[in-house]
Order: C-alpha cells, then sequence, then structure tokens
C-alpha cells in the first residue's frame, strides 16, 4: 500500500474513537482522502491549493485543543509554507503533523520545481519539530500511531512511491526513532539513511553483510538517545542536497553524544536538476546509484 494511503487510514481509525483529530490537505488526488472526506465530513477540511492558509487553519483548530493533520506535496508544505510552521505550531508548540509527500526526487520529470531536495534541512531548522522519515508501509502506520497517541508538532516525509516492507516493525522501533538491519562492529562500515534511499543501502548491506551494517534513522530529530554506534566509518546517504541534510544531522547528533567516527556524505550534488528520464535515471547521474553507494562505503573499508 502507498505509504500516503497507510497514513491515511491509520487516521480513519483513530477518528472513529477521537472527534477532536482534524485532518486538512491541500490536495484531492487520493482515493483514500475521498474515503476519509466521506466518512469524517466534519473532520476534513480541504484547503485547495494553498499550503500557507492550510497551516494557519491548522494553527487556529490546535489552539482550540484539536489534533491536526495537514497534508499536502512535500515541496509545496515545506518551503512555501515554512514561515506559517515556524510561526504557528513552532512558536506556540501545537501539536500538529506536516504530512509531506513525495519528498526527494520522488516527483521525477515534474521538475526542480516539484523535488524537494531541501525540506529535510528547511524542516529540521524550525525550533521544535520532530522529523520522521519513512521507509515502507509498515513504518509509516507505526509514525501515525505515535503521533495520535502523543501529539506534537512534527514533519512527516512519505514517499511518493510504494515501497516494499523492510521487515517487521514496532511501536517502540518508532519511539526509539531507528532500527538496525545486520551486525554493527568495529571492522565495519555503517549505512546510515530513511526512506527511499535505505533500500538502496539494504541491497548492499545483504550482499556484503560481512562489509556492512544499516541504521534506519527513522526519527532524525530529536536524534535517538539510545543510538550508540560502533563502525570503522559511516556513510551517511539521502537524497538531499549538501547543506543541511542527513549527514549533518548524524554528525551533530553524535558528536552531542561525545562519539566522533569519520562519517562521509552520500548526496544529491549542490545544483536544481532539470533533466527527464525517471527517478533512478535522475539518481545514477547525480552519483546516487547502487555501484556510486556501494563504491563509496568500499573506500571507507580501506
Amino acid at each position: 500500500m502507498f505509504q500516503r494511503d497507510i497514513f491515511i487510514k491509520t487516521i480513519m481509525s483513530a477518528m472513529n474513537k477521537d472527534s477532536d483529530i482534524y485532518f486538512l490537505s491541500a490536495d484531492f488526488g487520493a482515493p483514500a482522502l475521498d474515503e476519509l472526506r466521506q466518512k469524517f465530513p466534519d473532520n476534513f477540511i480541504h484547503c485547495g491549493i494553498s499550503e500557507q492558509a492550510m497551516i494557519d487553519v491548522a494553527t487556529g483548530l490546535a489552539l482550540e485543543g484539536k489534533k491536526v493533520f495537514a497534508y499536502a506535496m512535500a515541496p509545496f508544505i515545506s518551503l512555501r509554507a515554512i514561515e506559517q510552521a515556524k510561526c504557528g505550531p513552532g512558536l506556540m508548540d501545537l501539536p500538529i503533523c506536516l504530512l509531506s509527500v513525495g519528498v526527494g526526487l520522488g516527483y521525477a520529470d515534474a521538475g526542480p520545481t516539484h523535488y524537494a531536495n531541501e525540506d529535510y534541512a528547511c524542516a529540521r531548522a524550525i525550533v521544535g519539530t520532530s522529523v520522521y522519515t519513512a521507509a515502507d508501509s509498515q513504518t509509516t502506520q507505526q509514525i501515525a500511531l505515535e503521533l495520535i497517541a502523543s501529539p506534537r508538532f512534527a514533519y512527516v516525509r512519505l514517499d511518493r512511491e510504494e515501497l516494499p516492507d523492510i521487515g517487521e516493525m514496532t511501536l517502540n522501533d518508532v519511539k526509539a526513532g531507528f532500527r538496525v538491519f545486520g551486525e554493527s562492529s568495529s571492522n565495519k562500515v555503517g549505512l546510515v539513511s530513511h526512506g527511499f534511499m535505505l533500500h538502496r543501502c539494504l541491497e548492499i548491506q545483504k550482499a556484503h553483510p560481512e562489509n556492512f551494517y544499516c541504521i534506519d534513522l527513522i526519527r532524525s530529530k530529536s536524534f535517538p538517545d539510545s543510538l550508540n554506534i560502533s563502525a570503522k566509518a559511516l556513510l551517511v546517504v539521502d537524497e538531499q542536497t549538501p547543506s543541511g541534510n542527513l549527514a549533518a544531522c548524524v554528525f551533530e547528533g553524535l558528536s552531542n553524544k561525545d562519539t566522533f567516527l569519520p562519517i562521509v556524505s552520500k548526496c544529491l550534488p549542490e545544483k536544481y536538476i532539470f533533466d527527464n528520464g525517471g527517478r533512478d535515471k535522475l539518481l545514477e547521474e547525480n552519483g546516487l546509484g547502487l555501484s556510486d553507494i556501494r563504491e563509496a562505503g568500499e573506500r571507507l573499508l580501506n
């Protein structure tokens, strides 16, 4: 199931018991939204293509004691509405979840206006955010359950594509903020990622478990307290541009724990991407193909 749909269906299940949950949308393009709107017309607000106004509406509802989920395409709910996110849920510490769909190059061939390659840095920079990135539908569902049970100002990053499940996932994993694949070791390279790019890292780890293990950083802000890393080096892989990306987060998080390891960032270049050809082709052309990641990891082993 698509991540967006499982998140919305999880919200709908909670709405059966909690009339204080509201769902706002700047999009009509999902069957799950149609079902939510039909079942809970009083708790669904379509705000039109006006993400800034949607965050202001969410702020008003949250000030009245409501638990609010606001959904839109990733580039528009992040960069377009960043001031409203700061001045509403940020400054006022309100339980609003911004549900961002289509991160990275998820809207491939739509051009740089529709790519979300800076959303992570922007969301992480706002005071008070919790930032989650889901790699599969099970993770998505558990993130939704966590935010229903413990509402807070959160920015949730979902992929547009239907990604395969990568293993059993529990609410405790989301509470911890991470999960590990393979055995960690001071002789191995740790591949740190989240979302779409985690699947590429797992391909490498499964092919060479003697050399690599993977960390799925589900919640990168706040950085997981219980994440203690043993590795020869870390290769941090994400579909963002260099400034403020996942590698910067990992370096900051580990340095605050007095952990200092060689950390190499594998990300998109500092440029806007105008080419077409699909997501895989764009990643290959911009240094994030499977072979690029594997070769970067192998260099760290030497």
